[in-house]
């Protein structure tokens, strides 16, 4: 089990890729590339992993992702069953920050794209007008050549970082944990969660994935995060509880269940610990 650095090709006549995916589900596994990916769910369904964000999509989503994040999109159960007719449509920009020159983005006049930029490690949901201002952009990115593809992209990044339609998916703490430290243990660590968080997840089992002792992977794991494991799984799942309880598809008791914890009561006391209030409390805010 290890994150995978996925090779982007692009075109010798062009300086970054649009793609447009027709296919019956989506095929890839944990991973990350050091492009910034701009993704545009035309039709699909599944859960998106972005660093220790766990989070649903759905037809009509759109996320922008920073260099080297490690993420996953994973489609439904539906898609994979044989006689499935559903379908995913996505539309794909990958680019690097010097497709445009090393020095572009240290522009003055970039200032605002590059602030955009850097906080793009963390992911970002688009959201609102902006996001359907960028759809009809990316249909002129479609139609377009020569420098009109670089003059159409740098009205998506201009939108986006004008934007308050955006929200940020990955915590602080898992971009600080990032920056200060490229262990694939920890990789491989946040993929075994991202993946098992729904289940009862064993200290030991951790340990294992990153061929440690208990006592190591613990004192590994509050070094590289300044966290203890547990309290990081409890985040992780109650970030993901926050979602369905946007959703308002499940009780607070089946969202409890759903999200790994083996009680609603323990749910209820790790949820107030966490966010300040109840979760039926926030669903009423919401």
């Amino acid at each position: 089990m290890s994150l995978i650095l996925e090779e982007i090709s692009v075109k010798r006549e062009h300086s970054f890729r649009l793609k447009i995916d027709v296919l019956p589900h989506i095929e890839v596994p944990w991973h990350y590339h050091p492009e910034y990916e701009l993704i545009f769910i035309e039709k699909s369904h599944g859960t998106l992993v972005i660093g220790d964000c766990i989070d649903h999509f759905k037809d009509g989503d759109m996320v922008f992702i920073g260099p080297n994040t490690p993420h996953i999109m994973k489609n439904d159960d539906l898609y994979y069953k044989k006689e499935s007719e559903e379908r995913v449509i996505a539309w794909v920009v990958h680019f690097k920050e010097d497709s445009f020159g090393k020095e572009f983005f240290l522009l003055p006049e970039m200032r605002k794209i590059k602030e955009m930029l850097t906080n793009s490690f963390k992911g970002i949901r688009i959201k609102g007008s902006t996001k359907y201002k960028i759809i009809q952009c990316l249909k002129n990115l479609h139609a377009s050549d020569y420098s009109q593809r670089i003059i159409v992209l740098l009205q998506i990044l201009q939108l986006i970082a004008q934007s308050e339609d955006l929200e940020y998916l990955a915590s602080d703490n898992f971009v600080e944990s990032f920056k200060q430290s490229s262990n694939q243990k920890l990789y491989q660590i946040y993929e075994y969660v991202s993946k098992n968080f729904q289940q009862k997840i064993d200290l030991d089992e951790a340990a294992k994935v990153a061929n440690m002792s208990k006592t190591a992977f613990c004192r590994f794991f509050k070094n590289k995060t300044q966290k203890t494991f547990s309290e990081f799984l409890n985040e992780m799942r109650i970030n993901y509880a926050q979602k369905l309880l946007a959703e308002d598809k499940l009780s607070v008791a089946q969202i409890a269940y759903e999200c790994g914890f083996n009680s609603p009561s323990y749910f209820n006391k790790q949820f107030k610990a966490k966010t300040g209030i109840a979760p039926l409390e926030m669903r009423h805010n919401l």
